[in-house]
């Protein structure tokens, strides 16, 4: 099944009771995706108790436990039974032989990791290089009202051959809206979308999702 991720970022609006924020958005049931939400890793345990495999990171690090302040081991947030995390989002980037490293430990570790890029040649190189989830995010269009299936649909049906290619599958993120933007996004091949402010910045959020998730 498709899945659909909301990145509630650290949103006031959210943080300041994200349970009663994600709990009425968990009742869309929709036949085309998985519902699950990024959160921070300061409130990440409380609310994977709360909501099981709806909750996976926003980021992950790839140092171990140890003397790393600030860092998010992956061994932690297995311990609180978080499966997988995004990786790389514009707003925190990485480099990329960390990448590399964190994907690598995370085979290891059976723990999903979505690689976030920006070009379709960060697609090409981190999908042969192991990643097996891409969301291609242009940083110009995040927030903002114009969605990449709409300003950019030739280059996710280039990315998605490219993943499909190395074995990957390709999200779409980045000025998500409108069911039609979905729509335009599956069409073109893509299997998830990654979606923030169209849901967390709603003055109806759960209309909202229930808008986008083709129920």
């Amino acid at each position: 099944m498709r899945q659909f991720i909301v990145n509630v970022k650290v949103y006031e609006n959210v943080l300041k009771d994200p349970i009663s924020f994600i709990s009425p958005l968990l009742k869309t049931r929709s036949d085309h995706f998985q519902i699950a939400f990024a959160v921070p890793a300061f409130n990440i345990q409380s609310l994977s108790k709360s909501f099981g495999e709806n909750v996976m990171g926003q980021h992950v690090d790839l140092n171990p436990y140890g003397p790393f302040t600030g860092s998010v081991p992956m061994e932690s947030l297995i311990s609180m039974g978080i499966k997988s995390s995004l990786l790389n989002h514009s707003e925190r980037r990485i480099e990329r032989e960390v990448i590399f490293e964190t994907v690598k430990k995370a085979k290891k570790l059976d723990f999903g990791l979505v690689v976030c890029c920006e070009s379709l040649r960060e697609i090409e190189v981190f999908s042969s290089n192991g990643a097996n989830v891409i969301a291609y995010e242009p940083p110009e269009l995040i927030g903002g009202d114009i969605s990449v299936s709409t300003s950019k649909p030739d280059i996710i049906m280039e990315g998605v051959k490219i993943c499909r290619r190395n074995g990957a599958t390709l999200f779409v993120g980045a000025g998500v809206k409108t069911r039609e933007d979905v729509e335009k996004s599956l069409e073109q091949g893509a299997e998830g979308i990654l979606i923030s402010s169209g849901i967390t910045k709603a003055k109806d959020p759960l209309t909202a999702l229930n808008s986008l998730t083709l129920s």
